[in-house]
């Protein structure tokens, strides 16, 4: 079965953070940064740009690498450079704002990726399927084209892309564009990401562009709390990771949001109904139900029936799940149980042998080899301090 071949178009609720202007929420230290190019010694000007690059420590927040490697990769070799403002996930308009509000920025971003790539055509990606949006997207931006792109969530990038085929192209995230802009021209290192607090929960929904290391309490202190949240989502609300610490949780280079819930717990953790719409949505045709059901009844032998490896992690089946049952973190632990330990699988009824073994007759999951590490680099130094870069 191929992959994406199902989906759903979800509810966007941007509003009311996305018509808002951006705030700065920054420390005056780290904004102060500034970059010493008086000692930068290149040859070309693709090599100043990716030389800036790394010495601003930029990180695209779209994948979490660091931008020069990326440039180096595709130097003198793409044929189109994309500027990634896809924001498919409800909520979240931490691309699409900084996009229309920093446009500047963003097309001098481009045009210095284009002079790496050494192409001329370059592009803006943005999701059509936003039905709440007060702000008109215009068609093109700075001048650039701007390509709306349909489809049901999730949709990877290929796929978005499939009518470039194979033309060798460069994506990049809009912060990660400012970013470069601001350090070439006012040799400024990033020291910010760009974020959206929304939610319930939320007084104020924005757009921030926030000082990374922050907090996620101080984030949300900032906008305002009108009640006490029940659940603090930090990144997308599709993908994002339920934290429980919010004053130790740090912003880190690819924190697309925060948001903030207060739940009805009337409402959720009813029984399965077993309707189905969880394994008719799956991208990966999975049947979560089943899944779910092994998890919850600890009948690990059932994994390998229903190949839980396979799931992607969007989110779909918990957001279509009428019993609002938490059906993509079963599938998420049936994955890890499968990818941990599926050799050494112990099923329940086995009697214990020794005092060190799981209650429940659940067997332990071993956790895989880590690889050994490779010879440090000195370009390695620069992950140092960099949450989630890679």
């Amino acid at each position: 079965m191929p992959m994406f071949s199902k989906g759903i178009v979800l509810s966007q609720h941007k509003e009311p953070a996305f018509s808002k202007p951006i705030l700065r929420f920054v420390h005056p230290q780290t904004d102060s940064l500034k970059l010493d190019l008086k000692k930068l010694t290149v040859q070309s000007k693709q090599e100043a740009i990716i030389e800036i690059a790394r010495l601003a420590r930029i990180v695209d927040e779209r994948d979490g690498k660091l931008l020069y490697r990326k440039l180096k990769k595709c130097q003198g070799k793409a044929k189109i450079v994309i500027a990634d403002a896809l924001d498919d996930e409800p909520y979240v308009s931490s691309r699409i704002a900084p996009l229309l509000q920093m446009g500047e920025e963003v097309a001098d971003g481009l045009d210095l990726c284009c002079t790496v790539a050494g192409c001329q055509e370059k592009s803006i990606m943005v999701y059509k399927m936003i039905t709440d949006l007060e702000t008109r997207i215009p068609r093109t931006i700075q001048k650039i084209k701007v390509m709306r792109v349909r489809g049901g969530y999730p949709a990877s990038q290929e796929r978005r892309l499939s009518h470039l085929g194979d033309t060798p192209r460069l994506v990049v995230g809009v912060g990660a564009l400012i970013h470069l802009a601001r350090a070439v021209y006012q040799q400024k290192q990033q020291s910010t990401v760009f974020l959206t607090v929304a939610g319930n929960c939320v007084s104020s929904p924005m757009n921030l562009e926030v000082s990374l290391g922050m907090t996620v309490m101080q984030v949300l202190e900032r906008c305002g709390l009108s009640q006490q949240p029940t659940r603090v989502v930090c990144g997308g609300s599709m993908t994002g990771v339920s934290i429980m610490d919010t004053e130790n949780t740090l912003v880190t280079h690819t924190t697309r949001a925060i948001l903030a819930f207060r739940e009805n717990q009337r409402d959720a953790h009813y029984n399965c109904i077993g309707c189905g719409r969880c394994e008719q949505v799956c991208p990966s045709g999975l049947n979560p139900m089943y899944i779910h059901r092994f998890v919850q009844t600890h009948y690990y032998k059932g994994f390998s029936l229903f190949d839980p490896q396979l799931c992607i992690g969007c989110g779909t089946c918990s957001y279509i799940c009428p019993s609002k049952l938490e059906v993509s973190s079963s599938v998420a632990k049936a994955k890890a149980y499968v990818l941990g330990d599926s050799a050494d699988t112990q099923e329940e009824s086995e009697p214990a042998t020794n005092s060190s073994k799981p209650e429940q007759g659940k067997p332990a999951p071993k956790q895989s080899p880590r690889p050994k590490e490779a010879r440090q680099s000195p370009e390695d130094d620069l992950l140092k301090d960099l949450p989630n870069a890679q």
